[in-house]
């Protein structure tokens, strides 16, 4: 017996074990047969009566119909860990653009400093509550 003539007779046994599990109890069992094409590919011959036939698109359209309304499922990496969601960049917010250069601070060692930007005055925006007054507290008395 050639390895491809082995081949197919386990697929023919590992088909009939998959469908025997899938399918509901019918009262003809399907047959599947080992077949080596001319090619020499392990290949199987199915023969299903009607009511097999039946219940085998069944199973298949229910899982297509699962596969359609599942979510996706989780990205994962070729060693099975989890691939987190990629986050978009973060939108710019609505602050009001520095007016005047930023000017960079330079220590007394001649090193950089951090870079700080100019004093912007707050804006009095029209129907807004405006600034919160500092409240007074034993911590930080006022000066």
């Amino acid at each position: 017996m050639s390895d491809s003539d082995r081949q197919a007779l386990r697929l023919a046994q590992d088909l009939r074990e998959e469908m025997r599990a899938a399918l509901p109890p019918l009262p003809t069992t399907p047959s599947v047969s080992p077949f080596v094409d001319q090619a020499g590919t392990p290949s199987v011959l199915l023969r299903l009566d009607a009511d097999a036939a039946r219940a085998l698109m069944a199973l298949l359209a229910g899982r297509r119909v699962e596969r359609e309304v599942a979510p996706p499922a989780e990205p994962r990496r070729a060693d099975g860990t989890h691939v987190p969601p990629s986050v978009p960049p973060p939108t710019a917010q609505a602050v009001p653009a520095a007016q005047g250069p930023v000017i960079a601070a330079v220590s007394p060692l001649g090193e950089p400093a951090y870079a700080e930007s100019p004093f912007i005055a707050p804006q009095q925006v029209a129907g807004g509550t405006g600034p919160t007054p500092l409240m007074q507290s034993p911590i930080y008395p006022a000066r």
